[in-house]
């Protein structure tokens, strides 16, 4: 164990070094690791200097790695310029956003001393606007290509939903689990006519951001202090990410109509400030929805080992028969009047 801490002080004094030989900051400190960061795709420690506190975020230096990171940094800048807040990014001494050293590389970014959203009827709105602002101004910036109608969750693979019912069986009551799960598998039917392929042509695209929830956008009370982690963003369906951000902001926690509808109808009024949602997206989006609702459910449901947000994998199950329920009477009280 002290051999690894020994490395790891090695590793951070390395950084600091970096950065003082690369950026004009001043003063810097030794580096510290990001409590309670998601250090999945790449290392997260926060830094402090005589400019201010940064987030060093680094990566493997790869061609393609690298070549997305600049995508994302042009994307910050345009964000930035028409008012929509970002982490900036710290310019190296040479002009460039990257330090590339032997086979990774770095970058600096603003630590913005805020928290993840929490849900009020404030909130919503801001985010909203924000998310129509974003798919309005970047409607012809320049992005890398991709197939804009396969989204990420397109639909809830079979193998994954079929451990989800295994263990809610294994915990509840059996008649009770199959007949939600039956519900379920209906609404899911349902959907993939919506969603299928030739429909989705007729939904508009754009430059999305592809990960719209609570944990990319930082606020301090009800002000939107930035929008983060465009790792996913690119040619897409705006309704990805319509339907990933009600699914997380507005659907995830609350079974109670009421409050379902309240949230949504501040989501969809916000963001049609900026952008209409046609008829054929609107019934959609309800489909959308919930797949990637069961879809998240399902795989958290898998690696946290049957809890999650507090809840085991039968009463999951109740509570995504009745989500289902309130989206497909949406979906089809637009379709049908």
């Amino acid at each position: 164990m002290t051999h690894e801490n020994d490395k790891a002080l090695q590793g951070r004094d390395v950084l600091a070094k970096i950065i003082r030989e690369h950026y004009d900051v001043g003063f810097v400190n030794l580096p510290v690791p990001v409590p309670m960061a998601h250090q999945r795709r790449h290392r997260k420690l926060m830094v402090e200097t005589g400019a201010g506190k940064f987030l060093i975020k680094t990566y493997k230096r790869d061609p393609y790695v690298l070549d997305s990171l600049r995508f994302q940094h042009r994307l910050s800048h345009h964000l930035d310029q028409r008012d929509l807040p970002v982490a900036r990014i710290l310019p190296v001494k040479n002009g460039k956003k990257i330090v590339e050293i032997d086979n990774w590389a770095l970058e600096l970014q603003q630590y913005i001393n805020a928290s993840p959203m929490t849900v009020t009827s404030e909130s919503l709105a801001v985010s909203a606007h924000a998310l129509g602002t974003l798919h309005n101004v970047c409607r012809d910036f320049p992005r890398p290509e991709r197939d804009a109608i396969m989204w990420r969750f397109s639909e809830v693979p079979r193998d994954l939903f079929g451990k989800f019912f295994e263990l809610a069986k294994q915990r509840g009551d059996k008649a009770k689990v199959t007949h939600c799960c039956n519900q379920i598998a209906l609404f899911l039917r349902d959907a993939s006519q919506e969603l299928s392929l030739d429909a989705r042509n007729r939904f508009e695209t754009g430059l999305i951001h592809g990960d719209w929830h609570g944990g990319n956008l930082l606020f301090k009370g009800d002000r939107l202090q930035a929008i983060v982690d465009l790792e996913f963003a690119g040619d897409g369906c705006f309704l990805e990410d319509l339907a990933y951000g009600i699914s997380n902001l507005c659907i995830r926690t609350t079974t109670k109509p009421e409050r379902l509808n309240k949230r949504v109808n501040i989501m969809l009024t916000c963001y049609q400030k900026h952008r209409s949602v046609s008829a054929y997206e609107l019934i959609a989006l309800y489909y959308a929805i919930g797949v990637k609702h069961i879809a998240t459910v399902s795989y958290q449901m898998i690696q946290q080992n049957g809890i999650v947000a507090g809840h085991g994998a039968d009463s999951w199950i109740e509570r995504l028969a009745e989500q289902c329920k309130w989206l497909s009477e949406h979906a089809k009280t637009v379709k049908w009047g």
